[in-house]
């Protein structure tokens, strides 16, 4: 009986002497699984908050310098001391930036010389920022920078309250049309700290809870082991060692994958998970991994939506207007004062007729990437591409004060890039093209227009008709804009003649004027044209084709050119005509045979008749390009 009272007695005390190790190696290992995965928490929540930090900087400095330029005066030069008096300027220049756990830092005005103009310390204003070069040279450097680039960023160190090595982010924004610089400086630390604050706090508690709960559970087998080892010994003993490792194993596997799915995640691999099987607070910490999992998914999920679906929208300002609230994907709309742009190629279906289906998207293709960058350039919405036809609008979804003349200017950019489209296609053997505009501005209902299987932001009401109306009476190589549009651009279009003309469904007669440039701050011209009608030196015959709804309904054989200038022609002719009729006119060779080539065109006015002959004034709408130089040669020839 003794030795059986010494050999269990003994297997009791190897037991409390194993499950003692376990215990300790358990916790060691417990305590360095926690460590890792906060380490990998605090660098992740670090890189996150760094990068939403350094975002909301940029994006701080971008609005200041944005609203700057409404609010400051356009001038030669300004007057610092009036700008520091003005409360207005002030406030928007000189901001505290706010991070999650406060105040974060501050903009501030400096000029293209580094002479503080506003800043939240008064003292700074006046003095030019090289004079902490040597004491700040990463700081110089960015300021320095700033002075021939539009934006800047980075980080320097500078050294706190206690003398310790920080580091400071700043954004450098030009403000466009001055010669001021929007600096904007946060301590970076600000963003992550109270992410990694919460962090640490929760990895001591959890690993208290586990420490708690595994000393709770151990003692608890440590206890049953005793009580069954005095009743069947060894057997019992010998059970609880088994127990013992299969404890061991329950607690270190979680961890484990745990351990596997930081390195991971910290590869890039966001959608990786880990059971959450184990301990509570081991169920919690796997938990809160895969949720932090699903939160990096979903961020990558968003930008790659941004980048492949908003990557091709056509402005900025309706990108963020999207993103920024669900209700600006809701069907319905706004009345909004917009201008209107309508473009399309005179003679284009003609001009493709021989050519092969990949020639056409070539010759499509290179048209419409230049036209769509400079109304990119210009913040227009593009509202449909038909073919070789182009519909955008200017002033919403944000408000443009200026948009009549933004549209005006984009238009004359678009007519000044076809001799570079044309140079590209005639060195390949491809057609020489020509484009009408259109321009007008009013009131429209503008908004999303579809529905939730298909939307499309739009543009709906008269002035879009009325705007094909124009565009449609536009020739090759012209620019009309409507008398709305030009009471508000006046002041900074040069135009050639004012075209008084009837449209269908609009009662009485509609002034046009056909813009051959734009001022300041655009700055742009338009090659001449000789408009002049020019009395030929022999009438010219000519076949005459009346056209209604695209349909020719008659042709007059009598007909003569007697004046000619590269937008219109004086026609002799035998038969009838109306006014603001839809013409097609084939110039004939001396043997009676039509030309290659036709113009179409509009009758805006009839003259008197004279020995049984009519006289009307057809403006061209459309030349094709076979006879566009021989309509040069007649008017040399004159």
């Amino acid at each position: 009986l003794a030795l059986v009272v010494l050999i269990t007695g003994g297997m009791l005390l190897g037991a409390d002497w194993v499950g003692k190790q376990l215990r300790r190696k358990n916790l060691a290992f417990t305590e360095d699984g926690v460590q890792k995965v906060t380490a990998a928490n605090l660098r992740i929540s670090e890189e996150v908050m760094r990068k939403y930090g350094e975002f909301s900087v940029e994006d701080a400095a971008e609005d200041i310098a944005r609203e700057l330029t409404y609010v400051l005066p356009r001038k030669h030069s300004y007057n610092y001391a009036a700008l520091r008096q003005n409360p207005q300027v002030r406030g928007v220049a000189v901001q505290d930036i706010v991070a999650p756990n406060g105040t974060a830092g501050y903009t501030d005005l400096v000029d293209i010389h580094g002479v503080s103009v506003l800043h939240p310390n008064h003292q700074v204003e006046g003095k030019n920022f090289s004079l902490w070069e040597k004491e700040f040279p990463e700081m110089w450097n960015l300021v320095k920078s700033s002075f021939t680039r539009p934006k800047v960023t980075g980080y320097y160190t500078f050294l706190d309250r206690d003398n310790r090595k920080r580091q400071k982010f700043m954004a450098l924004v030009r403000v466009s049309g001055t010669p001021f610089i929007v600096v904007a400086a946060v301590n970076i630390d600000q963003y992550f700290r109270p992410a990694q604050k919460q962090i640490k706090e929760a990895a001591v508690s959890v690993k208290t809870q586990a420490n708690q709960a595994m000393r709770r559970f151990a003692a608890e087998m440590d206890w049953k082991a005793k009580f069954a080892g005095l009743v069947i010994g060894i057997t019992v003993a010998f059970i609880g060692l088994l127990f013992g490792f299969f404890f061991a194993t329950n607690l270190t596997r979680p961890l484990r994958r745990l351990q596997k799915g930081v390195k991971e995640l910290g590869a890039g691999n966001f959608a990786v998970a880990v059971p959450e099987k184990g301990a509570r607070e081991v169920v919690d910490l796997a938990h809160a991994f895969n949720d932090l999992g699903d939160q990096l998914t979903d961020y990558i999920a968003k930008r790659d939506f941004i980048r492949d679906t908003f990557g091709r929208y056509v402005t900025r300002e309706v990108v963020q207007r999207l993103l920024e609230s669900e209700e600006a994907l809701a069907l319905g709309g706004e009345t909004r004062d917009v201008t209107i742009l309508m473009s399309d190629l005179r003679g284009f279906t003609a001009l493709t007729a021989d050519m092969t289906p990949e020639g056409i998207i070539a010759l499509l293709n290179r048209y419409l990437e230049k036209m769509i960058a400079i109304l990119v350039d210009y913040r227009a919405v593009i509202d449909e591409i038909q073919g070789d036809g182009i519909l955008a609008f200017f002033g919403a979804p944000e408000a443009l004060p200026d948009h009549p003349a933004q549209a005006v200017a984009c238009a004359v950019a678009m007519q000044a890039a076809m001799d570079e489209i044309n140079a590209a296609n005639a060195a390949e053997g491809l057609p020489h093209l020509e484009m009408g505009i259109g321009v007008s501005s009013g009131a429209v209902v503008v908004g999303n227009i579809g529905s939730e299987l298909r939307t499309k932001y739009s543009v709906v009401g008269s002035p879009v008709n009325f705007t094909s109306r124009i565009e449609g009476m536009a020739t090759a190589g012209q620019v009309l804009i409507g008398a709305h549009t030009y009471d508000k651009v006046q002041d900074l279009v040069e135009t050639g003649e004012i075209l008084n003309v009837r449209m269908k469904g609009i009662p009485g007669t509609v002034s046009l004027y056909d813009v051959h440039g734009i001022g300041a701050p655009f700055n742009l011209k338009l090659k001449e044209r000789r408009e002049a009608l020019v009395a030929l030196p022999e009438q010219m015959p000519v076949h005459l084709d009346r056209i209604r709804d695209k349909v020719v309904i008659a042709t007059l054989a009598k007909a003569w050119l007697t004046h000619l200038s590269e937008t219109g022609a004086l026609t002799l002719f035998e038969g009838e005509l109306a006014e603001w009729e839809d013409v097609r006119l084939h110039l004939l060779d001396a043997d009676g045979q039509q030309l290659p080539g036709r113009i179409y065109g509009k009758v805006t006015a009839l003259g008197p008749s004279t020995d049984g002959l009519h006289q009307a004034t057809v403006r061209f709408t459309s030349v094709g390009p076979e006879i566009h130089q021989r309509i040069h040669e007649l008017i040399g020839q004159a």
